[in-house]
């Protein structure tokens, strides 16, 4: 689209209910959609914004690239990448409150071939320079991600290249499991954070002691009583045209559309109906914004203290609750990194697989104390808002997160909707 061709409309599901927000608040909101798209920002947005209970706002503007009678809102598809965290967590959290998982306990209590551990004595040290553990990381400090796991970096410090290279020659859990039986942890658990392969090791463990696929797990305790039926990592081949179109953002202005599914470490979207040995509990979901905005709509639900059969509000307040001793900046071994332009450091602390507004008057965007919620690779985010009782979900199929700063803007146009 270029600057002299006619902008595409805002379209609103027939589901909003009007006059809940302010017209000029939803119209500068519309102003942002519109404009992102007219400048080949994002090929295509959508924003929900739902107040107690109710959809105050379900807008979208742009072209998703999948077949034209696929309903938006209802339909199509979308690769959530690490928004799969958040449900992991709460698999996670009622497979502990049924006693199934111990979070508190070591992660070799369930996968024994990771022991002994070893980790850095600096996170830039060579391999060598690391010690021996008596305990590895437990459970719970993979959910907030202090457990010394990193993601890997090609052009990171030296532990960081290993697990790139391993991950690039084994995209596969099993090779996962390999690669950090094989190399050291960045930091002694709890001692600092990083993001990483937590939430996927976790992942590992609840397959483990349950026997099932975490997809299995998943749809048992999540999505089937939540009727999110689109909600999968196995995406079959008749469901193909159903997916948005993913686009790589070179420059501003600059999309290119993405070919296959990126090597973004492990490829969890299987092709022509093939299913994926892997279910990767930190990247792997694909979901309609309908179902992710059911998921939202529990959480907010349960934190406020409504009892549902899928959770109670003891569990989701967990989940909602900073583990860190302080927030994400204090515990940053070697300064800010990796994605700052959409997560700030300064302010956040860190739940289970969830950010939480710990000091909201030192984020770099407006939130209210105790909101929490994630994002992912394709520039998708979710947060719930116990004080404004509000859900609200952002979607689009752009990646990398770490150009746009596009969620700064967001809290901001969704804080003023909800004032």
């Amino acid at each position: 689209m270029t600057d002299d061709t006619e902008p595409l409309p805002i379209v609103a599901h027939p589901g909003e209910a009007s006059g809940l927000l302010a017209a000029d608040s939803t119209a500068a909101l519309d102003c942002w959609l519109a404009g992102l798209v007219h400048a080949q920002t994002l090929p295509f947005a959508m924003t929900v914004i739902a107040r107690a209970g109710s959809i105050c706002y379900w807008r979208w503007c742009g072209e998703h690239g999948a077949g034209h009678d696929v309903a938006p809102a209802t339909e199509l598809l979308f690769r959530m990448y690490s928004m799969t965290k958040p449900v992991t967590a709460l698999t996670a959290l009622l497979l502990e409150q049924q006693g199934v998982l111990d979070l508190a306990a070591p992660v070799e209590a369930v996968l024994p071939e990771l022991a002994p551990w070893h980790a850095l004595n600096h996170p830039t040290a060579a391999l060598a320079d690391s010690v021996l553990l008596d305990q590895g990381p437990t459970l719970l400090q993979l959910l907030s991600h202090t457990s010394g796991i990193s993601y890997g970096d090609a052009h990171g410090a030296p532990v960081d290249q290993a697990l790139a290279r391993h991950m690039a020659a084994r995209p596969t859990l099993a090779g996962l499991l390999a690669s950090l039986s094989e190399l050291p942890l960045v930091f002694s658990p709890g001692s600092a954070w990083r993001y990483g392969f937590g939430l996927d090791l976790l992942g590992i463990a609840i397959m483990r002691v349950t026997g099932k696929s975490l997809g299995e797990v998943m749809r048992d305790l999540i999505f089937k009583p939540l009727a999110m039926n689109d909600t999968r990592f196995e995406l079959a081949y008749a469901d193909q045209q159903r997916l948005a179109a993913l686009f790589q953002l070179d420059q501003p202005g600059t999309l290119t559309p993405v070919v296959g599914e990126p090597p973004l470490g492990p490829v969890p979207y299987p092709h022509r109906g093939q299913k994926s040995p892997d279910h990767w509990g930190g990247s792997g979901l694909v979901a309609t914004a309908s179902d992710w905005l059911r998921f939202a709509e529990l959480l907010r639900r349960v934190y406020r203290g409504e009892n549902d059969p899928v959770a109670n509000p003891a569990v989701v307040r967990r989940m909602a609750t900073n583990q860190l001793p302080g927030d994400i900046a204090s515990l940053l071994p070697e300064g800010p990194q990796g994605f700052r332009e959409w997560m700030p450091f300064a302010g956040l602390g860190m739940g289970c697989g969830v950010w939480v507004a710990a000091e909201p008057s030192r984020l770099g965007w407006m939130s209210n104390p105790g909101e929490f919620g994630w994002g992912g690779y394709a520039n998708t985010v979710f947060w719930v808002d116990p004080v404004a009782d509000a859900s609200v979900l952002f979607l689009t199929q752009v990646m990398p997160s770490d150009r746009l700063g596009l969620r700064f803007d967001l809290h901001r146009l969704a804080a003023r909707c909800l004032e």
